[in-house]
């Protein structure tokens, strides 16, 4: 298993939501993983969908590296940052089929997610100021598709995908404050159609995590008065 990634953003960041990361390293080694998104905002906002595919992305990178591969048979497979990458390692929309049909892949898709309310109105109190507190749950699900030239060659891959996932889940739920983090299966082997003497294993991980956020009000509250108060020193008879 990888070591704890201390660079992602700390659970405790400004946000309001139940934590959040993003890679610098692999960011700066990188740049196209994080395009259009901005690092500070992820850290700000909180968990969200895209963040946990680049997160997925980034175990998966940080695994195949020298000396991390468990399996012999994929220990030549070293992800790089160019063309000479011994593996592909992509979010699906990032798909480059000159690069798989020449070595094995992994492609990353998000699947669908839903909401589930933890309470009437998502409401979940007030701060000290009088803010209107929500929570709210987010339950969803990634398939990490496993690519290679052969049927043994991809089952080999989707076990090592699998165990890296499922070792590395619990460091991930309890640094990043996610709910839920884990394999619930592994699809069947199939031959790909487009690409010969390819085939591909599904490994799917479900996720959950908490949405937190708050309404502040522009104008202050009117503190309660009492009626006592404002009856003092008055002579009701």
């Amino acid at each position: 298993m990888t070591p704890t990634p201390d660079n992602w953003c700390p659970p405790d960041s400004q946000s309001q939501a139940t934590g959040s990361g993003i890679n610098e390293q692999a960011k700066s080694r990188n740049p196209r993983a994080t395009d259009g998104v901005q690092i500070s905002s992820l850290c700000e906002t909180g968990l969200q969908p895209i963040l946990i595919t680049g997160l997925l992305r980034d175990i998966l990178i940080r695994h195949f590296q020298e000396g991390s591969i468990e399996s012999k048979d994929l220990q030549r497979y070293v992800w790089r940052d160019d063309l000479t990458t011994g593996i592909l390692i992509e979010s699906i929309h990032r798909w480059r089929g000159d690069l798989a049909e020449k070595r094995p892949a992994i492609l990353i898709k998000r699947n669908q997610y839903s909401n589930t309310r933890m309470t009437i109105g998502d409401q979940a109190g007030e701060d000290r100021w009088g803010n209107r507190q929500y929570a709210t749950w987010w339950t969803g699900s990634h398939t990490l598709f496993c690519v290679h030239a052969s049927g043994a060659s991809a089952e080999i891959l989707a076990t090592e995908v699998q165990r890296e996932i499922t070792q590395f889940a619990p460091v991930l739920i309890q640094t990043l404050g996610l709910f839920r983090l884990m394999v619930t299966d592994v699809g069947p082997i199939n031959e790909i159609e487009e690409a010969k003497e390819s085939f591909v294993i599904p490994v799917n991980v479900a996720w959950a995590y908490q949405e937190l956020w708050k309404i502040k009000t522009e104008s202050l509250r009117i503190r309660n008065v009492l009626l006592s108060e404002l009856l003092d020193g008055v002579n009701l008879t």
